[in-house]
């Protein structure tokens, strides 16, 4: 099995078999959904995939992908700006003037 199709309500979802340019040698179950522009490599490929098994894992994927979706973004600094986080100050390092020797003439 190398492609399957199935509707969820409005949504058809669309999950194919193949490779990923990043991993050559692993199948990845690509999954497409109407009224999206964005394909996801949902999970690999096994044996024992069957229709009812992939579009139970698809429809739970995609569940919590929504879920991700609805989160806000954490805004993050770079990363040498550390919030809350002042070095702590140097100690105060005293530096005694040298005594002054008296001129011994004789």
């Amino acid at each position: 099995m190398k492609l399957i199709e199935f509707q969820d309500g409005d949504k058809t979802f669309t999950c194919e078999a193949k490779t990923s340019p990043a991993t050559p040698g692993t199948v990845w179950w690509w999954m497409s959904v109407t009224g999206e522009s964005q394909r996801y490599a949902a999970f690999r490929a096994e044996a024992g995939d069957t229709k009812a098994n992939l579009r139970e894992r698809i429809l739970a994927y995609y569940a919590n992908l929504l879920v991700e979706r609805e989160r806000p973004r954490e805004v993050r600094g770079p990363w040498n700006q550390r919030r809350n986080m002042q070095p702590a100050a140097a100690p105060a390092v005293t530096v005694a003037a040298p005594e002054a020797k008296a001129a011994v003439t004789e």
